[in-house]
């Protein structure tokens, strides 16, 4: 296996549980901002993995993510053809004392973990070299006893970003700092401080610990959430039952606040927390006037603005210092230092009930994808592309029934005990309670328009009795086809 320059092994473990709501409306909480591609042909996910495998193997990777994003996160693991990284699925969102924890717990019998190595799913960082330094001075550090984070030299006096003040230097071959605060996102004036003083590092939220030492760390200072996710190590509870008592919490305010065993590597990554619309406005190339305008943009004299097209043609004219996001279903308009209220705006929508805050009208699947085309009392119509070679699960409903007509390609189709095969301009029914399949067995993308009528047209009305992915339960009605 691959280990450090100091021979020292590590287990990795990315957190991946967030919905990203600042980054609505192209995060949505069923594809969230990890699973987004931002800044290049990778999700950001995929580009935190792919930065830590010159270190750390696949077979020593694992993300945490939720329940309710099982199916997009394996997804995005499965194109990339990352089988061997392990899934745990928190079945509430805790914060990251908790999803830390619960990697600690399930990794007991990895004998090679001697180091954890904590990264959030959602970072930019530019200094691929500055990360693997860092982490080699890190381990150095968490073998020795030390609970390591990693401090980013400021390079403005960021309001948004959270702040440790670094103290004496730890006598160590890899240098660091003690940590003498952890300070939560100041006012302006003091940020400007932190810069003119100096001594002072953003808060990355990496960490790197020994598997004992974190485990002493919680039974110490959170004993409700230690005792609870050992119990369900030890087979003596279920995940559901522990995430219903344990608190929500950070690992920064739970722990590192709390003890005098953190050391502070500071690190220069070229590094962003892509946390909001304005972080990507600060990543992204700029026109002469300030502007960064991605997908079909045109602006007229407008001034350092973020227009961002997914789609459609989005025109702008003489805006200063505003971010315009398009998608298919949903637009954004909002003056550039209000970013931070995007969240707000989410939770308003969730209040409502309303799709555009949970998922896009276009679902991405390992076969392919459907588009939500229309919806009413009573039906649902979507248009379902199936990748050449690919077939849905084998499934039935219990409240709905599915009209099809073939549009483009032959589809292969199974209704109960009879397969037949459906040509363009073709069509057949698919009746309530009824096993059925749908499959492309062409060398052409095959396309589908569905009609479904009943009830209750949820996607968890779904009984899957066979899958060529991930999804291989019978009876299971919690993820999508």
């Amino acid at each position: 296996m691959l280990t450090l320059d100091s021979g020292l092994s590590l287990f990795g473990v990315i957190l991946a549980g967030g919905s990203g709501t600042r980054f609505w409306p192209l995060s949505r909480s069923q594809y969230p901002k990890q699973v987004l591609r931002l800044l290049g042909s990778e999700s950001l996910l995929q580009a935190t993995i792919e930065r830590l495998l010159p270190r750390i193997p696949l077979a020593h990777l694992a993300v945490v993510s939720n329940a309710a994003q099982a199916d997009v996160i394996r997804l995005d693991l499965f194109r990339k053809g990352w089988s061997d990284i392990r899934v745990w699925l928190e079945p509430l969102g805790r914060n990251t004392a908790a999803a830390v924890g619960l990697a600690a717990v399930l990794m007991d019998r990895e004998k090679d973990a001697e180091i954890i190595a904590v990264f959030p799913a959602d970072h930019y960082i530019g200094n691929q070299d500055g990360l693997l330094q860092a982490l080699d001075r890190g381990a150095e550090l968490a073998q020795a006893g030390y609970l390591v984070t990693f401090g980013i030299t400021p390079t403005r006096p960021d309001t948004g970003y959270g702040y440790i003040k670094a103290g004496k230097a730890v006598e160590s071959p890899g240098g660091g700092f003690h940590c003498d605060e952890f300070i939560e996102k100041p006012e302006l004036s003091r940020a400007q401080a932190f810069l003119r003083d100096g001594g002072y590092y953003w808060n990355s939220g990496m960490f790197l610990f020994r598997r004992d030492v974190i485990l002493d760390a919680l039974a110490r200072h959170l004993p409700d959430l230690y005792q609870a996710l050992s119990l369900v190590a030890e087979g003596k509870q279920s995940l559901e039952e522990a995430y219903q008592k344990i608190p929500s919490i950070s690992l920064d305010h739970g722990i590192m606040e709390k003890v005098d065993n953190v050391a502070v590597v500071s690190a220069i990554l070229d590094w962003s927390d892509v946390g909001t619309w304005e972080a990507f406005y600060n990543l992204t190339d700029k026109d002469s006037r300030g502007n960064a305008l991605v997908g079909r943009a045109e602006d007229l004299d407008s001034r350092n603005c973020l227009v961002f097209a997914q789609n459609r043609l989005v025109a702008t004219i003489g805006l200063e210092d505003v971010i315009v996001v398009d998608t298919v279903d949903a637009s954004l308009v909002c003056h550039r230092d209000r970013v931070q209220d995007v969240k707000n705006l989410v939770e308003r929508l969730n209040r409502q009930n309303l799709a555009e805050s949970v998922h896009h009208p276009t679902v991405e699947r390992p076969w392919g994808r459907y588009t939500v085309v229309d919806a009413g009392p009573g039906f649902q119509v979507k248009q379902l592309e199936v990748k050449p070679g690919q077939r849905l699960s084998l499934q039935l409903h219990e409240h709905r029934a599915e009209h099809w007509v073939v549009v483009q390609g032959q589809a292969r189709i199974t209704i109960g005990k009879e397969i037949r095969e459906v040509a363009t301009n073709e069509s057949v029914f698919v009746p309530l309670r009824t096993a059925h399949r749908l499959e492309n067995p062409g060398p052409g993308l095959l396309r589908i328009i569905e009609v479904q009528t009943g009830a209750y047209l949820g996607e968890d009305d779904i009984v899957r009795l066979a899958d060529d992915f991930w999804r291989v339960s019978a009876n299971d009605d919690t993820e999508p086809k």
